[in-house]
């Protein structure tokens, strides 16, 4: 007959019903990018057959490696992101500031009658203010 003791020793070598739904809850709460992702893990878990829990360990430790990597690339995309934003911020100020400074200078232009009324027109015409 076998006993506990038994059954213990051998859960921990082979692979036990509690290690495949652990594994299970890994693939379900990992999002995948695209559907080919998701296709590739699929294919790959159907043609594995665990034999130990070392080859499930394997595997699990293949998925969290995987899903770090793509956790990684998002945190680096996203931390450049945040930089071109905060620069097209200041950007759009610095151009604010410049189409300011130009009405500025081109009314007094006119109203001193430095520019003729065909250069204030084609200024106009350009709608740059």
């Amino acid at each position: 007959m076998i006993d506990n003791n038994d059954i213990q020793k051998l859960s921990e070598v082979f692979v036990t019903k509690q290690d495949l739904q652990e594994v299970k809850d890994d693939i379900l709460e990992f999002k995948f990018e695209t559907k080919q992702d998701l296709q590739e893990v699929k294919d790959d878990i159907l043609e594995f057959k665990f034999e130990t829990k070392q080859d499930l360990q394997e595997v699990k430790d293949d998925i969290l490696e995987f899903k770090n990597e793509i956790l990684t690339g998002q945190d680096e995309i996203l931390g450049k992101l945040d930089i071109l934003l905060g620069d097209k911020t200041v950007g759009d100020e610095q151009d604010k500031r410049q189409k300011k400074v130009l009405e500025i200078h081109n009314n007094a232009l006119k109203g001193k009658g430095i520019l003729s009324t065909e250069e204030s027109l084609q200024i106009d015409k350009l709608q740059v203010f």
